[in-house]
């Protein structure tokens, strides 16, 4: 089988696990899922919705089917930002990708939010973003940050440096550091990293877990060993790590790794003995809301998976994505990105080939797999070297479809559909901007504006028509849909059955 259907295999399975299993992310039964989805499996992309950025000043995000969360996002600025040699720029990905990225998130934690938030101080590097948050009373500080969000986007830079371990580990190391300073999140990020490595190598004919499991497992102290942490970057962010916590980097990164091996001595005796999914997920501490987002816990949970369903891949993401009341677009993104290493793309049914920026993840994977066999030509694709989060297109909402914009850091692209949602605070109002990018990403922004020239009370979302103008912002030429938005917005009531009819012509026009 050749390297380029592995790479684009598991990436594309990657994103295809994080967008459905993000569907699923927040459900906690089957019966809620029957109550929004008419189905209590979810196997299919779907268009749906959900609300955003909290009672007063939120918004509804409506999701078309296909669409990927953070996780995907955040890995293709990991992408972005590697050089030949497979080295990983975390300055530019720091203060250019990781900042620009908050005006697109979808589905980011508070973590990585909060993270990326700190690195607009003038202090904070990629190696130097310690800082701490509130959550209702409790204080969380960087060091306790032990989430999956490092984990989540560190797929690229195990392709790109594809049979060089000690490179994967301390490449995953540095870019885990921006955002997370736990073991757990970095520790997490790395098994990752080594699960790609070893599963990429094998014919699916011939995988066999057990040895899987046991060569992650095998000497783990040794093959995580901390043998980078003289360098000048990382021996100044361990002196400012261990400067205010009574323990030390060093011990709790032993212990995690002893966590670890613990951890995948459960997974294969669980698959030796057949113990149920659900069980094995939940000794893992998935179900437990203190750990399911565990750097270690999600990552194990996905390679175990990928052990368990790896003559059957495409049902191994299935079931990741409804097992539900798991950190389920995680869990499926990394089930995803193993299962596609070790089949390629080929598997991927035509049903899932809707998942977002397909093409782009074929550019991607082909990109990762010239840096990983040193015949990638640099260019220089970091489009600007300053932080342009305030000078970008949304300063002002003086948009429209169809208008040409600039984005740093992903360039040229054109508006495809726009939706200003009045909020429950008077006068405000969320401006949505789809934009479908030059290089072939495709992103939806997000900004709350305060201008009552353009909104002077809220409006209530089911009598204003603005679920049906996004819909037809997805179907008609941009002629017809301002000649339908001109329409719309003159109405003050429109029934329901005639929303109905509106919705199956707009469909018709595809």
């Amino acid at each position: 089988m050749k390297a380029e259907t592995k790479y684009k295999g598991s990436l594309k399975l990657s994103a295809i696990g994080d967008a459905l299993g993000w569907i699923t992310e927040f459900e906690k039964s089957k019966e809620s899922l029957n109550k929004k989805y008419s189905n209590d499996k979810i196997q299919n992309f779907l268009d749906w919705e959900k609300k955003v950025g909290g009672r007063f000043y939120g918004y509804t995000d409506f999701i078309k089917a296909g669409s990927y969360s953070d996780d995907t996002q955040l890995l293709l600025c990991v992408a972005r930002s590697i050089k030949s040699g497979g080295r990983v720029d975390n300055e530019y990905f720091s203060k250019i990708e990781l900042l620009n990225w908050l005006l697109y998130a979808r589905g980011g934690g508070r973590t990585i939010k909060t993270a990326s938030e700190k690195m607009t101080r003038k202090n904070a590097h990629w190696n130097k973003n310690f800082f701490n948050y509130k959550v209702k009373e409790k204080t969380i500080d960087y060091r306790d940050s032990g989430a999956n969000g490092a984990a989540m986007r560190i797929l690229p830079i195990a392709l790109a440096n594809l049979g060089n371990a000690d490179k994967i580990k301390e490449e995953i190391f540095c870019n885990s550091i921006v955002t997370h300073g736990h073991p757990r999140a970095i520790v997490g990020a790395i098994l990752y990293g080594y699960a790609i490595n070893q599963i990429i190598t094998f014919r699916p004919e011939s995988f066999n877990w057990e040895n899987f499991i046991s060569m992650l497992g095998k000497d783990i102290h040794k093959q995580f060993e901390f043998t980078f942490n003289e360098s000048d970057d990382i021996k100044s962010w361990l002196q400012i790590w261990n400067s205010s916590n009574s323990r030390n980097f060093q011990e709790i990164y032993d212990k995690t790794l002893d966590e670890v091996r613990d951890q995948l001595r459960i997974v294969y005796k669980s698959l030796r003995d057949k113990i149920s999914p659900r069980e094995v997920l939940n000794d893992l501490g998935c179900f437990n809301y203190e750990t399911k987002g565990s750097g270690t816990g999600t990552v194990i949970a996905g390679i175990y998976l990928a052990g368990l369903y790896c003559d059957d891949p495409v049902t191994g993401i299935i079931e990741a994505v409804n097992l539900l009341g798991t950190d389920t677009d995680s869990i499926a993104a990394f089930t995803g990105g193993l299962l596609g290493a070790l089949h390629g793309q080929s598997i991927i049914p035509d049903k899932w080939k809707q998942v977002q920026d397909f093409k782009y993840l074929d550019q991607i994977a082909e990109k990762l797999l010239s840096i990983s066999e040193d015949r990638f030509i640099e260019i220089n694709e970091n489009l600007d070297t300053q932080n342009d989060l305030e000078g970008n297109f949304l300063v002002a909402d003086e948009l429209s479809i169809g208008q040409k914009i600039y984005f740093n850091p992903l360039g040229s692209g054109i508006i495809k559909s726009i939706d200003r949602q009045p909020t429950m605070t008077e006068g405000k109002y969320n401006l949505l901007v789809e934009v479908s990018f030059d290089i072939g990403q495709s992103c939806k922004f997000s900004k709350l504006f305060n201008d009552t020239k353009i909104i002077t009370k809220p409006i209530k979302k089911e009598k204003s028509g603005e679920a049906l103008l996004i819909h037809a912002s997805n179907y008609l030429k941009p002629e017809t849909l301002k000649l339908f938005e001109s329409y719309i917005t003159k109405q003050k009531k429109i029934s329901k059955s005639l929303l109905k009819i509106f919705e199956i012509i707009i469909k018709n026009e595809k």
